[in-house]
């Protein structure tokens, strides 16, 4: 295929990707689903000598055919012109050949549906045990996705990404009050059920996910307005993917808030100067991912450095168009898909932190409220309003307002604590960075979910310090009554 590209004056980069799927869902002791599926093929993505670039896709691995699909992509390459294609000329870097193929990989041969169903119902009934009452889902999911990239400069490299996740969704409250929390657990090993540090982290998440979900059908709605906010590891993380890693995802830049006329603003205040986002690869993260889809090693991106605009999340195209760094961070959902900049594991750090001791699994309310007596946050505000957990959101990148939804709400003084059902929590981006205060715990960057753009979903985790104090902000408010 390379020399049959180079012979038609162009250039090659083909990107072939095997990915293999099990997955099972238990719901009140019985199996709801059981499922093993694989998928393969190639892509091609030809660099005409004029400047104009095609992506052609097969889901077969097949000489012939792959040839074939090979010239039909030159010649539409060929017609970039005709055809309005813009520039996009192939890029110079230097080659490498490089695998990156992880331990755990060898384990997913090893995967018996029957006994994960078995597991499954075992972790249920532990949980139910625990929290009688709650209706609950259990889930197990084991992806195993292969990637080999090849260019025609002579770059070669391949890479395996497994992820594996452990999940339960709860449900409590009698009909027409009812309410579902979730709760997941990452790991690159599809061993993660019979793991029994694991398991045993997975079990105190699922039992106060599920005493939660049998509490927040009788809470009150709290009201609305700006307050001195905390918030946990997994709102953190929303908060930095969502307002700041999208708006800085380089081929955005015609009309995000972090570019102007498509430069990225690079050195702009946007934060505290405490405050820095960062996006990179993380070793056995469920989002890693060490080249880019286009054969690029993918390099740490500190989006925000002490307060200020730095790196963009950039290809080589969205690169060169903002002005900026090439961070090699393009990712593909598939062979078929047309590689874009996106995060993989993305966080906030905070300057020196105040301690948590334990694992953040130890911290509820109360003990949430004594970091925050202890740190003297009780001096400067009389109450705190806790958010805990994430359930999803977005953000206008063109203005830089977001808006997020938790799992719960807590006041917490010196009185006592109250519980109240999620709201939205929402405003501006640069708000909420200005605000962070104070940060208590290590790092913890386990918080995953799937990231969907152009079509496209593909994994994404990050987190922050265990929890984040933001003072109040007149842009920054919770909805609710």
């Amino acid at each position: 295929m390379t020399r049959r590209a180079r012979a038609a004056g162009a250039q090659l980069i083909w990107r072939t990707q095997a990915r293999t799927l099990h997955s099972a869902v238990v719901r009140e002791g019985k199996a709801e689903s059981s499922v093993v599926s694989s998928s393969s093929g190639h892509g091609v993505h030809v660099f005409d000598a004029g400047a104009g670039s095609t992506l052609a896709s097969r889901d077969d691995l097949l000489e012939e055919p792959a040839l074939r699909l090979l010239d039909r992509t030159i010649t539409a390459a060929a017609a970039g012109d005709e055809l309005g294609f813009s520039s996009a000329p192939f890029f110079d870097q230097s080659p490498i050949r490089e695998q990156a193929i992880p331990h755990q990989v060898a384990m997913f041969d090893d995967i018996e549906l029957p006994a994960v169903v078995e597991r499954l119902v075992e972790l249920e009934r532990e949980v139910q045990r625990r929290v009688p009452g709650v209706g609950t889902r259990v889930g197990y999911r084991a992806d195993l996705d292969i990637w080999r990239i090849f260019r025609s400069d002579g770059t070669d490299v391949l890479f395996a990404m497994p992820r594996c996740s452990l999940t339960l969704r709860a449900t409590g409250g009698e009909a027409g009050s009812r309410h579902a929390v979730g709760v997941s657990l990452p790991s690159p090993g599809p061993d993660l059920l019979w793991d029994e540090e694991r398991v045993t982290t997975w079990l105190k998440r699922a039992e106060a996910t599920a005493r939660l979900a049998a509490a927040l059908p009788d809470a009150p709605v709290h009201p609305a307005g700006s307050f001195p906010i905390v918030i946990d590891y997994a709102l953190a993380k929303g908060l930095a993917h969502e307002a700041f890693g999208h708006a800085s995802e380089a081929d955005s830049f015609r009309s995000s808030i972090l570019a102007k006329e498509g430069k990225f603003l690079a050195g702009k205040e946007v934060g505290a100067s405490h405050v820095s986002i960062i996006d990179e690869p993380v070793a056995d993260d469920h989002a890693w991912q060490p080249y880019s889809s286009h054969g690029l090693r993918r390099d740490r991106a500190v989006i925000v450095d002490h307060g200020r605009l730095a790196d963009p999340l950039s290809d080589p195209w969205s690169a060169a168009a903002s002005d900026s760094r090439l961070t090699g961070s393009a990712r593909a959902e598939s062979f078929r898909s047309p590689p874009l900049p996106r995060m993989t594991n993305i966080r906030i750090e905070v300057d020196d932190p105040l301690p948590a001791p334990g694992e953040f699994e130890d911290y509820g309310p109360e003990e949430v409220r004594e970091l925050l007596a202890e740190a003297g946050v009780f001096r400067r505000h009389k109450e705190v309003v806790f958010l805990s957990g994430y359930s999803g959101g977005q953000v206008n990148t063109a203005s830089g307002d977001f808006v997020f939804n938790c799992k719960v709400i807590y006041t917490l003084g010196e009185k006592g604590i109250s519980m109240y059902k999620p709201a939205i929590f929402s405003g501006s981006m640069f708000g909420a960075l200005n605000s962070i205060r104070e940060a208590f715990g290590p790092l913890k960057l386990d918080a995953l979910g799937y990231c969907g753009k152009w079509g496209q979903s593909v994994p994404s985790s990050g987190g922050s310090h265990y929890f984040l104090m933001l003072d109040p902000d007149e842009t920054v408010r919770l909805g609710g009554s």
